[in-house]
């Protein structure tokens, strides 16, 4: 019932009241993966959510509490799939010593998902310390502070639009990675335009 994301691992963070989509990748017996946030706005910090043996639709629980975004005490939402809907979002994701491969549920428009200016990656660390959270700190250079560019050599579209190839040289482990886009579906619907992702190992 939930159409092409039917059987899809979900995230729900309570604090930001966001719903996202989980990508996996396995890199011999290493798991790594990233998210992608639905283009939805709930009322309350969500969880405990599930699908209803009745509509097959996925139902949240959510409420108020310390350090959310909430706008409502207590909410019980409803997230369906429209029957015959095309939805193009982010399906799969791997990270190899050429590049990075991206795949959608829909195809995209060539035009845009072509042209690698409409993609940017960033990669940082964190520290661990006894302090709470940590700054983000180079790659390049692990005594600075910040975020690297990645440099995109090219984006490559395969032949039935689902796939995008971003072809990057020298990528390496990272605990943190970025990854805008800035495409259209081949319908015109939406893309989700942010991807995070951890690298703990790189593919072939």
């Amino acid at each position: 019932k939930w159409g092409p994301l039917k059987g899809r691992l979900l995230h729900m963070s309570y604090g930001t009241c966001s719903l996202m989509g989980v990508m996996m990748e396995k890199v011999g017996d290493v798991v790594q993966g990233g998210v992608f946030k639905f283009p939805l706005k709930f009322e309350s910090g969500i969880m405990r959510g599930r699908f209803s043996p009745i509509d097959g639709q996925l139902y949240l629980a959510g409420l108020k509490g310390w350090q959310t975004s909430a706008s409502k005490d207590g909410t019980l939402q409803r997230v369906r799939y429209v029957e015959g809907r095309k939805v193009t979002y982010p399906e799969t994701l791997r990270v190899t010593n050429k590049g990075i491969h991206v795949g959608f549920t829909g195809p995209l428009d060539p035009n845009t998902a072509a042209d690698p200016q409409n993609f940017a990656v960033k990669q940082w660390n964190y520290k661990w310390t006894s302090a709470y959270g940590s700054d983000d700190w180079k790659v390049s250079d692990p005594a600075k502070k910040g975020r690297d560019d990645v440099e995109i050599k090219s984006a490559k579209l395969s032949l039935d639009g689902k796939p995008v190839f971003l072809e990057i040289d020298g990528l390496v482990p990272v605990m943190q990675m970025e990854i805008r886009m800035n495409v259209n579906a081949a319908d015109g619907s939406p893309v989700p335009d942010r991807i995070i992702n951890t690298v703990n190992a790189i593919g072939r």
